[in-house]
């Protein structure tokens, strides 16, 4: 009979985990409370070394988001790289999202004119080449480094520019090679710190009988991601002059797989200034003073009303005294109140 050392030896065998490893680094977004909702953590953000999707209606700021997470990458030292496939971004626009277009990473001869204009070219060619040092693929680039396609489901198969467009059934065919894609670098991308950010925007579901939404590119998009955020239209933010200058974005984690996922909240925009973190936070402690959780929490120093002339006194006061990270610690302290599991036994393994 075999002793107790024996048996818990082999039990730590038995228990070797063979796969991804796992994340140590996150990146901010730019939004303090999506950054907690979706690592869980402070200071929190999008994982390094996985596949992130951010989706939504139209003009949810989808691409107003990932220009943020770029412009932490690029001020961060990390690799950044931006796949505008839609050719749709404007770089002077993005700049007020903190995207400088002078920076991005530059790979090989791939320019403008040579960016990929197939799913294949893509993923063997473009993401290719961020990914391996070599072009035999036996040398991983592992610098940490962020790469936004925009969007990957915009590219035609390469069976699509080969035939006539007016040939049918390829809708099937592009989702296959847009699944054989994700799954042929899903491993290399987390070994080489690559974060593979996917923006999609959602359709119209037909054939169900109570509507809905869906997004394209088959069931690839959903199963592969580690993390996918819901974007939303909230509200318009209007100015004195009664002119829309902003707008608010609700969003909810859907899945997520290095935290608890379905958190959920809301940042403001403005158009010509940016991800306005300062708003976003004071309305979150706004929400949960004011919420029907409030009676859960304890009372936080920043007392608040849900006022806009309230929310404005207070957004110039943290921003003449720089108390941008004291209010970032005051959200992170609320957030843990507010998702705090209800007191249990502690568990003994």
């Amino acid at each position: 009979m075999k002793d107790n050392s024996e048996v818990e030896k082999t039990s730590q065998k038995a228990s070797k985990i063979v796969g991804l490893p796992a994340v140590e680094e996150f990146l901010p977004t730019g939004c303090t409370v999506l950054d907690l909702a979706i690592a869980d953590m402070f200071p929190g953000g999008i994982p390094i070394g996985r596949i992130v999707q951010i989706y939504g209606g139209m003009s949810t700021c989808k691409s107003v988001l990932a220009s943020s997470i770029l412009g932490y990458a690029q001020r961060s030292g990390k690799g950044a790289y931006y796949g505008d496939i839609e050719h749709t971004l404007d770089p002077r626009f993005a700049g007020f999202y903190g995207l400088s277009f002078k920076d991005l990473s530059n790979i090989g001869d791939f320019d403008n004119e040579t960016f990929p204009e197939t799913i294949e070219e893509f993923f063997d060619e473009w993401l290719f080449k961020i990914i391996y040092k070599d072009d035999k693929g036996t040398k991983l680039n592992k610098k940490s480094k962020i790469v936004v396609t925009d969007t990957i489901t915009a590219l035609p198969a390469k069976i699509e520019v080969e035939k006539k467009m007016d040939d049918q059934g390829y809708g099937a065919y592009r989702a296959k090679q847009l699944s054989l894609g994700y799954r042929k670098y899903i491993k290399a991308l987390s070994y080489s710190n690559t974060t593979l950010v996917i923006i999609d925007q959602t359709r119209d579901k037909f054939g169900s009988l109570w509507g809905g939404e869906a997004v394209p590119g088959g069931r690839a998009p959903e199963y592969y991601p580690s993390v996918r955020v819901y974007l939303k239209h909230g509200a318009q933010v209007i100015n004195s002059s009664k002119k829309v200058i902003g707008i608010w974005t609700n969003f909810k984690v859907t899945k997520n797989k290095v935290a608890p996922p379905f958190r959920e909240g809301r940042f403001k925009i403005l158009f010509d200034y940016g991800l306005d973190d300062i708003y976003s936070n004071l309305y979150f402690l706004s929400e949960c003073q004011n919420g029907p959780q409030k009676a859960k929490l304890k009372t936080t120093q920043i007392k608040l009303w849900d006022e806009e002339r309230i929310m404005k006194s207070w957004a110039k006061h943290v921003e003449d005294n720089n108390l941008e990270k004291r209010l970032e610690k005051e959200v992170y302290r609320v957030w843990q109140e507010a998702y705090k599991t209800e007191e249990r036994k502690v568990r003994k393994w």
